[in-house]
């Protein structure tokens, strides 16, 4: 991993101006979570995708990360709202912990500029999908006036969409939702 999970932006993650920028049901409705999909959340962290999702979906939402105070929280949150479709994982982009074809969803917030395997991050995602399957990404956007030292990676969106199609998925659309934020949805096509 390219960069560490940092605690204290747990704030961050649930922080208003997220919700109003980045609204978890708006994207999750591009994404067409609805009916019986088994959805993925790549790096859940507290839930953000994963609790909504499980609302959206009588199928499995399967909330991976690494961080074992993510994987508390969210516990604890599925807990709470009484989910029984959500099973809370541990585990890695590059390597995901499920058999070829057994997702109708993916989703990837903010994680894939982290790994240092992007191309076997993708190909991973691209694996587990099923045919007719979609994935959702959403990634930060190069800002030439941020000051932030070290700046965090970022992939441009065009690198983005040769990488999801080099892998079998095909490119949608491409979204600017906010101006430091890009987001893809993907399908993998029916063979």
């Amino acid at each position: 991993m390219k960069e560490s999970f940092d605690k204290t932006l747990i704030d961050r993650l649930e922080s208003p101006e997220r919700k109003r920028e980045l609204p978890a049901s708006s994207l999750l409705e591009r994404l067409q979570v609805s009916g019986e999909v088994d959805v993925l959340d790549i790096g859940a962290g507290t839930g953000y995708f994963s609790i909504p999702a499980a609302a959206l979906t009588t199928g499995t939402v399967y909330a991976l990360d690494t961080e074992p105070a993510m994987l508390q929280m969210m516990r604890d949150r599925v807990r709470e709202q009484g989910l029984t479709n959500v099973n809370v994982m541990e585990g890695i982009v590059e390597k995901l912990p499920f058999q070829e074809g057994t997702m109708d969803r993916v989703i990837a917030s903010l994680i894939l500029h982290i790994t240092d395997e992007l191309e076997e991050s993708i190909q991973q995602i691209a694996r587990v999908l099923r045919p007719g399957g979609r994935c959702l990404c959403l990634e930060w956007q190069e800002d030439p006036s941020e000051q932030r030292v070290p700046r965090p990676n970022r992939i441009d969106p065009y690198v983005m969409k040769d990488l999801l199609e080099q892998a079998g998925l095909k490119v949608e659309n491409i979204e600017y939702p906010t101006e430091r934020h890009y987001l893809m949805v993907a399908s993998k096509q029916p063979v």
